[in-house]
């Protein structure tokens, strides 16, 4: 294999962050209480703006603590049945499709949970994800994770240990990203592609010539 295209999620894939739908869907089906939802809005402004940092993630998260994996799927299938699959860019399906076709190997590598991504995956046909993940104890989430949340250096960090796990080079790698926190791996591959970019990465990519797509 000659190359792997790795696609961000949220915001490249699809329109809005499948982590916050997961969350309403929750709230809906009568699972999640919604007063911890009122710190979304921040956590985006900061997420989007490219002020996040590793440690503004928590390492614990207290909502989903005794929640059981069960649940927690169902409420993942749910939120893709009813808004995820809906909100998928056109161009992202179409590119992503074309791509498998040509018998090209896509990941997904995003911040949002496995268990959320996994049935968008499935929807492609794509078998490979980089994703944060959720510890489990006797079959209840603990809200802690299992491994640093994928983001920024994490995420860069993740993806370079598959390629080279599968024998490919990073100047091999294709990335697709709508976001100025994965400039860390836009850096280390040799074909960084931004989605619909931010501000920040707007400006980046215009500096570097890196390639641009709007996806609609």
């Amino acid at each position: 294999m000659s190359s792997i295209h790795v696609f961000d999620v949220d915001h490249t894939i699809t329109r809005h962050s499948t982590g916050v739908r997961f969350l309403f869907e929750g709230v809906r089906l009568g699972v999640f209480p919604i007063r911890p939802l009122f710190s979304v809005p921040g956590f985006f402004v900061r997420y989007r703006s490219g002020r996040m940092r590793a440690h503004h993630l928590r390492r614990e998260i207290p909502l989903l603590k005794g929640t059981s994996r069960a649940e927690m799927e169902r409420i993942a299938r749910a939120s893709f049945e009813r808004r995820i699959r809906f909100d998928i860019f056109a161009d992202a399906e179409a590119l992503i499709r074309k791509l498998l076709a040509s018998g090209a190997e896509v990941v997904l590598a995003s911040l949002s949970l496995d268990l959320v991504v996994r049935p968008l995956a499935d929807h492609f046909g794509v078998r490979e994800i980089i994703t944060s993940a959720f510890e489990f104890e006797g079959g209840a989430c603990t809200g802690r994770f299992a491994e640093g949340p994928v983001f920024n250096e994490e995420k860069r960090d993740r993806v370079l240990r598959l390629l080279a796990s599968r024998g490919v080079a990073p100047e091999e790698c294709y990335f697709y990203t709508d976001s100025v926190n994965d400039l860390p791996l836009l850096y280390r591959v040799g074909h960084p592609v931004a989605v619909n970019p931010d501000r920040r990465l707007a400006e980046e990519a215009a500096r570097k010539g890196w390639t641009v797509l709007r996806f609609n």
